[in-house]
Formats: structure tokens, C-alpha cells, sequence
């Protein structure tokens, strides 16, 4: 078999990476639930948002006391019809104008807290007091989140991303089939800012016979000058998260992305981009993204090869100093079809 080499000592990658995210349950979203400002101001701003199913947390029936300004509840939540129970005392004081509290009616996944006409005035849901409380982790269960679909959210600004999604079909598919086939999960929506992009360098000084002269150093100037607009960066970005998660509900980019035929690659390779690494972190909230095909992690670090390797060894291969080459580990590749 032909010996395959680099045809330059330089490579780069283009590298995102989120910063901002906010998380809301699917049945807050569609009962319209309201937000703080800076929740609403990641929102409008987003750019990735995630459809993706946990084990369900209720309030335990008549376990609701409040006293003194403490509630005393229990919360549970099954597993494979297991149920598993936790206690709770919280602090909970009642605002101006708040009268009483009790439970939401069946599945009793929230506190509702009553005007003095028995008027709903705010509510607490299950999940937040587990969230509060960092029963999620030492439950780790409850922190695992199955990745069902990826979409994006760059709009044309007339509508936020959520609003989106409250008439979107699949999120309307998907609650459907969950309460069907996993009465005991619950669907959640989580939304993404992503940063400007970083470009990462990689030098070969072990590389032989490659272009290393002013051509190399041109391609960087090239780059640095030059810039991905913000719709292919969205596209770059969804894409390789769906390749990356495979998840349930998504059909494009699932198995065939990287691929000639992918107009959202035309920035990257006339860049002369090789690599790209797409990273997601929910480690904030000690949460975990996985999916069918992945492993739970608060931290993932997608790499995918935008080079056919036949061709050219690009970003995620290095030199032994013996003319051969070796890969990185956990790089998505090319189809060898692409």
C-alpha cells in the first residue's frame, strides 16, 4: 500500500467550544414558564439547542408540610418502575402577596405557591429542588441526559429559539413517543451560546519532504485574515455534534458528515482547514450528555477529520521520524464513500 504523507509541515483545526447555556424542562417550554433575564438573554442569544430525555422527579403525594417558612416534601423518581425517594427540608419563605402552598396535581412535579385567592403566583418544580440541592449528584442517574436530537437555533431574530420549538414537529414526535415508551423520563431542552471560534495550530517538525516555505506560512495569513461567517459556523457547529451523538431523532449529517457534498465544509476547506473540534460543557451543573454511541461526560470534545486520508494526512496526524505517521486517538474519520 502507498505510504500516505502531508503535503504541509503546518495544519490547522477550527475550534469551537460553548460558553452560556440555560436548561428548561419541555413541559415548562410549552405551558409558557416564565424566565430570569439572564436566562432570557442566553436564549435570544443561542445558537445549538439540544432535545434530550432524564428519569422524571415528582413530589412524593401527601408529603408536602410548611411551616415557619420551611417546606418539607419528598421527591422520588423511577427507574425502570423503581421507585427511589428522597427528603427534603428547605427554606422557603413566602413573598408579599403569597398566602399558601401545595402540590400540582398528578404527576406532582411542582410546588405551586397561592395568592390569598387561590391564584398560582410561582411554582417549584421537582427537578429544581434536586438541582438545588445536589441531589443529582449523588444520584448520578439523575444527571445523565440522552441526547435525542440536535438542532440549531439561528433565526431570522423574529422568534427566540424556544418560541421555535413549541410548534416544532420532531420536539412534538418526540414527546409523543416518550410518554409512550418512557413514562418515567421527562424531555428537557437545553440551549446553547457558542464563542468565536479558535483557530488551532499544529507544526510537524518531524514531517519530511513537506512544504514548509513561504506557501505554509501564507495558508496561516490566509486564515487569520479570513473568517467563517456566523451561519457556517452554526451549520459546522450542528453538524458535528449530530455526528459526534448520533441521536435518535436526527437524519442528516448522522453518518455520512464529513462529506464532498456538504456545502457547509466550502469555508473550511478554501481556509485549508483539516481538522474540526467541536466542544460542548455542561460541567456547571454537573450534568452529562450521552447518547446511544456515547459514553456520559460533563466535557465532550468532538474531533472530526475533514481530510480523506487517502489524499492527504491532515490536523490529527503526526510524524514518527521515520517517514510514517500516527493518529490521534477518538477522531472521527471520513467515509471512505465520501
Amino acid at each position: 500500500m502507498k505510504a500516505h504523507k502531508k503535503l504541509y509541515r503546518s495544519e490547522f483545526a477550527v475550534n469551537f467550544f460553548s460558553a452560556r447555556w440555560v436548561i428548561t424542562s419541555a413541559a415548562q417550554l410549552m405551558a409558557g414558564g416564565t424566565m430570569e433575564d439572564n436566562e432570557k438573554d442566553i436564549v435570544n442569544n443561542c445558537h445549538i439547542y439540544l432535545i434530550c430525555k432524564s428519569p422524571a422527579i415528582s413530589f412524593s403525594k401527601n408529603s408536602l408540610a410548611y411551616e415557619e417558612g420551611k417546606l418539607r416534601v419528598t421527591a422520588n423518581y423511577r427507574i425502570e418502575g423503581e421507585v427511589r425517594e428522597q427528603a427534603f427540608l428547605l427554606e422557603f419563605p413566602l413573598l408579599d402577596g403569597e398566602a399558601d402552598v401545595k402540590l400540582s396535581k398528578y404527576p406532582h412535579r411542582e410546588i405551586q405557591v397561592l395568592d390569598s385567592i387561590g391564584a398560582e403566583v410561582r411554582y417549584l418544580p421537582a427537578s429544581s429542588v434536586a438541582m438545588d440541592t445536589g441531589w443529582h449528584i449523588i444520584n448520578r442517574e439523575l444527571s445523565k441526559l440522552e441526547v435525542l436530537y440536535i438542532g440549531q437555533a439561528f433565526g431570522d431574530g423574529s422568534r427566540t429559539a424556544f418560541e421555535r420549538l413549541k410548534n416544532h414537529s420532531t420536539l412534538q414526535q418526540i414527546l409523543a413517543q416518550a410518554q409512550y415508551e418512557s413514562p418515567d423520563s421527562e424531555i428537557q431542552i437545553l440551549a446553547f451560546e457558542y464563542a468565536s471560534y479558535q483557530i488551532i495550530y499544529q507544526v510537524d517538525g518531524r514531517a519530511e519532504n513537506v512544504i514548509s516555505d513561504h506557501r505554509d506560512w501564507d495558508r496561516l495569513k490566509s486564515i487569520q485574515e479570513s473568517h467563517l461567517s456566523k451561519h457556517e459556523q452554526i451549520c459546522l457547529i450542528e453538524a458535528g455534534l449530530i455526528r459526534y451523538f448520533q441521536p435518535k431523532y436526527n437524519k442528516i449529517y448522522k453518518e455520512s458528515f464529513p462529506s464532498d457534498t456538504h456545502k457547509i465544509l466550502e469555508g473550511c476547506y478554501d481556509l485549508d482547514f483539516s481538522g474540526l473540534i467541536v466542544e460542548i460543557n455542561t460541567d456547571e451543573l454537573r450534568l452529562c450528555l450521552f447518547s446511544e454511541t456515547v459514553i456520559p461526560r460533563e466535557h465532550h470534545i468532538c474531533k472530526i477529520d475533514l481530510l480523506d486520508p487517502e489524499k492527504r494526512l491532515g490536523f490529527f496526524y503526526h510524524g514518527r521520524g521515520d517517514g510514517t505517521f500516527f493518529k490521534m486517538p477518538d477522531v472521527i474519520a471520513r467515509s471512505p464513500k465520501n
